[in-house]
Parts: structure tokens; sequence; C-alpha cells
């Protein structure tokens, strides 16, 4: 059996060989049948297997799927947020694939007063409805509709629908109306890709830079392509910047670390991570999976590894997943300079579980015993739980404290808005220090977080994000890995 496994800020891996079910034990009635579903698929792959016992759904638990699902996870997943399932696993795809139907920015919501909400815009795609509506960094979203956002309309900014919105610029100032409408759009998650290499500014060196939005393995080539120009201008230090990346494929991440990696590690397909799981799954993998750099599909990253022995990685608590586990899991090969703030926090893999269609994800039961009104029921179900914990190739984790602390700590702009740079900029405060970590120079005044303009408004931190930033944050989405 083949089974597709996914960090997300969990992993996602092709499984082979687990058992699946000839049947579904359930109560004639739609919504039993998607809890059975629940049941037997946690009970098989789930990384807390052992706590679904006792559990099964019952007349009185099985009415909402959704709310049976969060009832049977693990404390320390309830506690995160871990886990997932969905009814529109069509959508959950595109999201995976960088192809969703969406408006095109990446937001960040901040408290203003009371009970009122700001959408603020922290980069935006080239060619969607939020670029060509002339919307960028730094702009201030304050009503949808004309009225305030608030927690109970917030939801209408990740909608497919028409909005109507207040846009303001970065200082909170000049508002304008909006109306936008979300189409299917390409997330190329190379945003923005530069070498800096003045010698008077850079001291002589040569920096690549990239801001990379997401881990999507089918931009790979893009990845290529941008590391094969740093390689052909003659790069002496890299700079990655993950400051708003929350994650996405394992594919992706050791593709990335393989760019980046010391050649010869790289040559010698080096264990970058390794996976352990329930009991169950352990005894079938012999113990776990290792992945290993270099082994990768498509074009070979060793044409445009750039050969370092150091790179410095923006990381924030707005970094999730395989952004923790690209930083965390380079560090046994060469020297990682975290520049930011603590991580996020997501050292666990996730993959996807279809109760039958092999081409939608890990299946629990044999296509062919699923009757034709249980396949219509299901077809649309999709769960992505927590499958396992990921360590370095030597077998270190970081789930004691559970986040990655920076090497240099810089103090967060985050929630000043009107002190934001364009992404790139070399005034910009976190890649302004990184340079500085590269040239031994003293970065620029206007970099400086202290002279930062401020604006007279005050906005607090939430926790509020879009239902696709909370699916990458979960954790590393696993996948394809295949077992040798």
């Amino acid at each position: 059996m083949k089974k597709v496994i996914s960090f997300l800020p969990v992993l996602l891996v092709v499984l082979t060989a687990c058992p699946k079910k000839d049947h579904i034990d359930k109560p004639d009635n739609t919504s039993a049948v998607v809890s059975q579903f629940v049941y037997d698929g946690l009970s098989t792959y789930y990384l807390w297997a052992d706590l679904m016992v006792n559990k099964k759904p019952t007349a009185a638990n099985n009415t909402d799927p959704k709310a049976y699902f969060k009832s049977v996870l693990s404390p320390i997943d309830k506690e995160h947020g871990w886990s997932w399932i969905t009814d529109d696993v069509d959508a959950l795809y595109a999201d995976f694939a960088g192809t969703p139907k969406d408006f095109g920015w990446s937001l960040d919501f901040l408290k203003f007063g009371e009970q009122n909400l700001v959408a603020v815009v922290k980069y935006v795609f080239p060619n969607t409805p939020a670029a060509q509506a002339g919307i960028t960094r730094g702009n201030i979203i304050d009503k949808i509709g004309g009225a305030s956002i608030t927690a109970s309309n917030v939801e209408k900014l990740f909608e497919t629908n028409t909005i109507s919105i207040n846009v303001n610029d970065q200082n909170f100032t000049n508002p304008r109306t909006v109306s936008i409408t979300p189409v299917t759009i390409q997330t190329n998650p190379v945003l923005v890709d530069s070498v800096y290499k003045d010698k008077s500014v850079f001291a002589g060196k040569k920096i690549g830079y990239l801001f990379y939005t997401n881990f999507i393995g089918g931009f790979n080539a893009q990845l290529y392509n941008t590391f094969a120009d740093f390689k052909e201008q003659g790069v002496t230090d890299l700079i990655i910047d993950l400051r708003y990346n929350h994650g996405g494929d394992e594919v992706a991440a050791v593709y990335l670390a393989s760019l980046i990696a010391p050649r010869a590690d790289v040559e010698n397909k080096k264990p970058f991570f390794k996976l352990t799981f329930n009991s169950f799954l352990n005894e079938i993998f012999g113990g776990g999976i290792v992945d290993s750099l270099g082994v990768v599909g498509g074009i070979t990253p060793l044409n445009a590894n750039l050969n370092l022995n150091k790179v410095y990685i923006i990381a924030t608590d707005d970094s999730y997943s395989a952004a923790e586990l690209l930083t965390f899991c380079l560090r046994p090969y060469m020297q990682v300079v975290h520049i930011g703030s603590n991580t996020g926090g997501k050292f666990t893999a996730s993959y996807t579980i279809h109760a039958y269609d092999e081409d939608k994800g890990n299946t629990v039961y044999r296509s062919e015993s699923v009757s034709s009104a249980d396949k219509n029921i299901l077809k649309n179900w999709a769960m992505q739980p927590i499958l396992a914990k990921y360590a370095d190739g030597t077998g270190k984790d970081f789930e004691n404290p559970g986040y990655l602390v920076p090497d240099i700590p810089v103090t967060s702009i985050e929630n000043q808005p009107s002190a934001w740079k364009p992404i790139g900029s070399t005034d910009d405060y976190l890649l302004a220090r990184a340079i500085a970590e590269v040239t031994g120079l003293p970065a620029p005044a206007s970099a400086n977080v202290n002279t930062a303009p401020r604006s007279v408004y005050k906005f607090g931190k939430t926790n509020i994000s879009s239902p696709r930033d909370k699916r990458l944050k979960e954790s590393v989405r696993m996948g394809p890995l295949r077992l040798k």
C-alpha cells in the first residue's frame, strides 16, 4: 500500500507495506462513515495512536466528524493545533501545490483598540489580484465592506468571494477603497533574490540573498535557477530569509538544503533528518526513516551547489516547521548563524490520509472494499494528522525547548509597519543585521530599530492566521519520501 506523509510545518512521506482495512465498521449514516474513517486512520498512523483506545465513535459523538476528530487528539496536539481535517481535499492539494484560489497577499493580523483588528500586508505575489490593485508590503487593511475588521468578519479576507476593503499606507494614512476578487494564482516561493557585491559597501563580499516564502516542491526548479545564478556570479556568502516562512514540503526542504550544504556531504548523501513514528509504524520501518542530502528528484542540485561552510538564516517567531527543519538539520554539516528571534516551534511531521483514494493521500481502506455510497460520502474528506517527530542526521532534536533560539537576537519591529522596508532592501532591519554579520561592518543608521519611524497608532499581536497559514504552521509536510 502506498501512503503519503507530510511536513506542514509537518513532513510528507510515501509509505509502503501498511495493512489496509477491508471494510468500514460503522452505523449506516453519513457522519458515522466519516467519524469511523477518522478513528481507523488515527488508530493506524497517528503518532499518539495508543491514545485512540476506547475512543471509537458512538451515537453520542459522531454527529460532527470535525468535532469528533478534535476530541480524540492528544493534549499536546490540541495545545498546538498541529493536526487538522478537511472536507475539501482538492483545495488542500491546491494549497500544497502553490496554486490556491487567493488574493495573492500574505497578511499579519494586529490588535487595534479593544475589539478591532487590522490586517497588515507582509508581502504580495506578483501578477495577482492584490498586486494588480496596487497593494504592497506594509499596507494596512482596516475595513471590509465598510465595517471595521473584528473576529466576526475577518474570515472574509480568506474566502473566495469578491470583497471591498479599505486600504491605508504603512503610516495608516491615505485610505482608499479597493474591490478585489480572488483567482487561482501561482505562489512561486522564490519571491526575492539578489546579489549584493559593491566592494566598498560589502567589504569585497558577494552576498547572495533569498527571500523564500514557503517550501513547495513544485517550484524546486526556481530554487535551482536562483542558486545557479548565485554560483555564476561567484557568491561568497549566503543569506536565507525565512522570517515569514510557515513551512511546507519535505521535498523542498531537502532540495534547498542540498543547494546550501557542503558539496561533499551532498555527494555522499549524508543523512539530513530522521523520522520516528508510533510503535506500529516504527516496527514496519525498522525504527524510523532517514532522508538524506542529495536524494531528490528533478534537476540535480549539485550543479548549482555553492559549497559553502557557513549560511546566515533569518528566522523569527513567524518561522515554522520546514523552516525550522532546514535551520536545525543543516547544523551538523556547516555553521548556521540564526538571526532574528525564537522560532514558532514545530518539530513534528504530518501526512495526508484519505479513506480510499491513493491519488489523494495515504489510504485506510482498500478501494474495492468501499461501497459506492460510502465513497460518495468520503471522497472530499482528508486528514492531516501528526505522523512523526523529526531529528537531525545525528539523532538530535529540539523538542526541548521546542523552538530554535537565535545566535544573533534582533528586537522585532513586526508590530510597527510604519518602520518596515521593502523585502530585499539593505535598510531592512533584519537583512541589514545579517549583512553586518557577513561583512563585519556596522549596519546603516537607516536600519537601526531604535530610530525607526513609529506610528502614533499602537498595534498588538494576535494569534489569528489564514486557514492556509494555519495548515502550514502545524508541522512539516513529509513527502514524498521513498522508502528503501
